[in-house]
C-alpha cells in the first residue's frame, strides 16, 4: 500500500475515532443537544411527537377566552347541576324560569341520558364534527356562535371554568395562563354609557365616569374577582404546599371589552377596565374582543384605537388585530388593523395577526421587532375560523422577522384542542425545531404581563422544568442510542427544512 493511502487511511480512522468519543461525550453530558437530536427524529411519527410536546415544559397560554376554553362536556355536567334547561329548537342553554318539557325546553339533565341529545348539544358548542348548512354555512359563523349558546352556564361558573383550566394546563406542562374574561355586566355598562349623554371629548368623558359611579362598580369588581380566585382555591384544594392538580400553575386575568356594542358603550368598558388592572392585582391587562369583520368593529375600529390609547396608556393591552382574511371584508379593512394597534393603542401583544401579508409586512414587521410586541399565534383558531393554514399563514413571516412569538389556543373548548396541539402543528407544519419551540415556550413568559419580580421567577422556574426535562428525554436512551439520534437528527433536520 502507498504511504500516502496509509496516511490517508490512519487519518480517516482517528477522524472516525475523535468523532464517535464527541458524539460519546454529547451522548453523555449535553441533554440539550441530545433533546433537540432526539426531536428531529420524531417529525413525522405523530404518536411520538405528540408524546413529546405533551411533556415538553411550555410557559404560558396567554391568549384565552376563559369561556370558549372549557369543553362542552363539562358546560354541560355544570348547566345539569345548576338546574338549568336546554332550548331544542337552536340547543341553547337557558335559565330564568322552570324547565317546560312541552314547550321544548326540557332540563339538560334529560341530555345525560339520552346520547342523540347530548351529542348534538356538545356538537352545537363546539366545532366537533361541524358540517356548513344554511343554518351555519361556514366555521366562522359556528364558531362564534356557540358563544351565545352557553352564556347562560359559563355567566356563572368562573370559578369551576377557572380551575378546570388550571388542572388541564399542570397536565399540559403549562405552568401559567392569561385568562380573558368580562367582568362588567350589560345593565352596567348601558347604565355608564347613559351618563356621557352626547359628550365626544374623551377627556371630558372619563370626567363624568369618574364623578359617577365607575370607582363605586371597579371597587365591586375587585371583591367578585378576589372571591372568584378564593373559589377557584377551594375546588382545587390548594392548602400552602399547592400540591393538588393546578395549583400549582399561575394565572392572571385579562378583562375584556366587547367591540361590537355602541362607541359609548366601548368607551365606558375601555374606561372600566384600564382602573380595574390598576386596582386589582389578579387582573393584568385588558383587550377588545368580538368578531373583527361585525359591522360595529369595523365600522368604529379606528375610534377603538384612540379610545386605548387615551385611557390605556399606563396598563398592559393586549389586542385581537387582523383576525380577518380576503373575502370576508373588504380589502380596505386588511391594510391597516394590526399597525393602528400597534401605532395608536399602544398594545404590547397583537392576537392573531392574520393580515400581515394585507399591510405592508415589512415596514410592520420591522416596527413590531424594535418594539417587542408579540404576535399570539392560534393555529388552528385561525383554520377554523377563517380557513387560513399551511402557507397562507403569517406564522414564518414573523418568525423569519424576528417577532416574538407564542403559541396559543384562543378557545381550546370550542375548537377541541389544547396547547399540546399548537406545538404539534407548529413543529409539523411549519418544521419547528425543538430549540424553536423552547424558544416560543420562554417567549411567552417573557412577554407575560407579569410583573417584574413574578416574570424573573416564573422564567426561573421554566429553565429547571426545561433543564429537567432534556435530562429526562437524554435518559430514556442508551448511550448509543444517543449517539444515533445524533446522527440522524441534523440529516432529518436538514430535509425537513429544506421540505419548508
Amino acid at each position: 500500500m502507498p504511504r500516502w493511502l496509509r496516511t490517508a487511511a490512519v487519518a480517516a480512522a482517528v477522524v472516525i475515532v475523535v468523532a464517535i468519543l464527541v458524539l460519546a461525550a454529547l451522548a453523555l453530558a449535553a441533554p440539550a443537544i441530545v433533546t433537540a437530536a432526539r426531536f428531529s427524529t420524531l417529525r413525522t411519527d405523530y404518536t411520538a411527537l405528540r408524546d413529546f410536546l405533551q411533556r415538553m415544559p411550555k410557559g404560558a397560554d396567554l391568549h384565552v377566552h376563559l369561556s370558549g376554553a372549557v369543553y362542552a362536556e363539562d358546560l354541560i355536567a355544570w348547566a345539569a347541576q345548576k338546574g338549568l334547561c336546554i332550548s331544542l329548537s337552536d340547543l341553547t342553554i337557558t335559565s330564568g324560569q322552570p324547565c317546560d318539557e312541552a314547550d321544548k325546553r326540557p332540563p339538560i339533565a334529560n341530555a345525560l341520558k339520552d346520547q342523540d341529545l347530548y351529542d348534538r348539544i356538545v356538537n352545537a358548542l363546539s366545532m366537533r364534527n361541524f358540517v356548513p348548512s344554511a343554518a351555519d354555512p361556514s366555521g366562522h359563523d359556528q364558531f362564534f356562535d356557540t358563544f351565545g349558546r352557553y352564556g347562560a352556564i359559563t355567566g356563572r361558573s368562573a370559578a369551576e371554568m377557572t380551575a378546570e383550566r388550571l388542572r388541564h394546563y399542570a397536565a399540559d406542562a403549562v405552568q401559567y395562563a392569561e385568562l380573558m374574561v368580562s367582568v362588567l355586566g350589560s345593565d352596567d355598562r348601558r347604565k355608564l354609557a347613559a351618563t356621557l349623554g352626547d359628550e365626544q371629548d374623551f377627556a371630558k368623558r372619563l370626567a363624568i365616569l369618574k364623578g359617577g359611579e365607575l370607582d363605586a362598580m371597579v371597587a365591586r369588581a375587585k371583591d367578585q374577582v378576589d372571591a372568584i380566585a378564593t373559589d377557584v382555591n377551594r375546588q382545587l384544594g390548594c392548602g400552602a404546599d399547592r400540591t393538588p392538580p393546578g395549583c400549582a400553575v399561575g394565572y392572571r386575568l385579562i378583562v375584556q371589552v366587547s367591540r361590537t356594542v355602541d362607541e359609548r358603550e366601548v368607551f365606558v368598558q375601555t374606561a372600566f377596565a384600564a382602573a380595574l388592572v390598576k386596582a386589582q392585582p389578579l387582573v393584568a391587562g385588558l383587550n377588545f374582543v368580538g368578531p373583527e369583520d361585525y359591522r360595529v368593529a369595523r365600522e368604529d375600529y379606528r375610534a377603538h384605537m384612540r379610545m386605548i390609547g387615551f385611557l390605556a396608556a399606563d396598563v398592559p393591552v393586549a389586542l385581537h388585530a387582523g383576525e380577518l382574511w380576503l373575502g370576508l371584508v373588504p380589502p380596505r379593512d386588511l391594510t391597516f388593523h394590526i399597525r393602528e394597534a400597534v401605532e395608536i393603542a399602544g398594545a404590547r401583544r397583537i392576537g392573531h395577526g392574520v393580515t400581515l401579508a394585507f399591510e405592508g409586512s415589512d415596514a410592520l414587521l420591522a416596527e413590531m421587532r424594535r418594539k417587542s410586541i408579540a404576535v399570539e399565534v392560534a393555529l388552528t383558531s385561525n383554520d377554523v375560523i377563517l380557513g387560513v393554514r399551511g402557507k397562507d399563514h403569517p406564522l414564518p413571516a414573523y418568525w423569519a422577522a424576528g417577532v416574538p412569538v407564542v403559541l396559543a389556543t384562543d378557545d381550546a373548548g370550542v375548537s377541541r384542542i389544547d396547547l399540546t396541539n399548537e406545538y404539534v402543528r407548529a413543529a409539523r407544519d411549519y418544521g419547528f425545531g425543538y430549540r424553536d419551540l423552547k424558544a416560543i415556550a420562554r417567549n411567552s413568559l417573557v412577554y407575560s404581563f407579569l410583573g417584574a419580580p413574578e416574570k424573573k421567577a416564573a422564567l426561573d422556574r421554566f429553565d429547571r422544568l426545561a433543564d429537567e426535562f432534556e435530562r429526562t428525554v437524554a435518559a430514556e436512551r442508551s448511550v448509543f442510542g444517543n449517539m444515533a439520534a445524533l446522527i440522524n437528527g441534523p440529516f432529518r433536520a436538514l430535509t425537513s427544512s429544506a421540505a419548508r
